[in-house]
């Protein structure tokens, strides 16, 4: 029995464990391949990057846990880049779920920046209403914000009175899993105030989006954890996004190299027939 005749009869399970191997490994042990980067992502990072120190970016969390694996390393990286920029992050969101989900990211980050809640960020929770209330917070934030999200008055923190309007909303950065989420900041602020939106989505979700990048009404886009890494390499904090790249990788080459072994083994049985 020569060696492709050995490999033939090995148990398939031994398959699904190198498999399952190549997945785990790089997760627990980031490898840190390189990350291409794409100009709608490369534009976020520049939109940032462009900003004043003490702007004010609304950072929309419009997911919930069941999309935590591919927005979560994306918010964490952005919100990174906002804090190193000293820029005033102003969070809400338009699905329950997220709010806990940006209070873990500021736990991590603040600490790290020395940044004071109520006057470097703030977190005034979930708003519902959709169109109807993105079109009143744009008018008149008093309208829809009186509290945190901890039931406190807006007007006791500096950066709670400093948002009145759109006007004072440099950009808004959405992550978003659906609906209500990116569409709805695109049409109802971005058309209605002109303010500046860009996004980050789930994978599936993205090439949605690229129309609205073309048209301009979207400035930049992070998609799916691919748009999460390429941001955790822009600003040099490789992370989640980064590690689960690698795992992608290396069992998408893992894979190809089965195909490949396979096929061999295909035309040798069928020369030997």
């Amino acid at each position: 029995m020569n060696i492709l005749e050995r490999i033939a009869k090995v148990d398939r399970r031994i398959i699904f464990l190198l498999v399952g191997l190549a997945a785990i490994i790089p997760l627990l042990f980031p490898i840190g391949l390189p990350v291409d980067i794409t100009q709608p992502v490369k534009s976020v990072y520049d939109t940032i990057e462009a900003l004043p120190e003490g702007s004010i970016v609304v950072v929309s969390v419009d997911y919930d846990p069941g999309s935590e694996a591919e927005l979560f390393p994306a918010t964490l990286a952005f919100i990174d880049h906002c804090f190193r920029k000293n820029l005033r992050v102003y969070m809400m969101g338009l699905w329950p779920a997220g709010i806990p989900l940006g209070n873990i990211v500021f736990e991590e980050l603040a600490p790290k920046y020395n940044k004071v809640y109520g006057v470097d960020y703030i977190n005034v929770g979930y708003k519902p209403g959709g169109a109807v209330m993105l079109l009143s917070l744009g008018r008149n934030v008093a309208d829809v914000v009186a509290t945190d999200y901890a039931g406190v008055p807006i007007d006791s923190f500096p950066l709670g009175k400093a948002v009145k309007s759109a006007g004072d909303i440099s950009v808004v950065m959405t992550f978003s899993a659906g609906d209500p989420g990116i569409l709805h900041w695109i049409i109802y602020f971005n058309a209605r105030f002109g303010t500046t939106i860009c996004g980050a989505t789930t994978a599936i979700s993205a090439p949605r989006q690229y129309q609205y990048l073309a048209s301009g009404q979207l400035t930049g886009l992070l998609g799916g954890l691919k748009g999460a890494a390429e941001y955790e390499t822009l600003v040099k904090r490789k992370g989640r996004a980064t590690a689960g790249m690698d795992s992608q990788s290396i069992v998408h080459v893992l894979i190809v190299i089965f195909i490949i072994i396979g096929n061999i083994i295909l035309i040798y049985e069928r020369r030997k027939k």
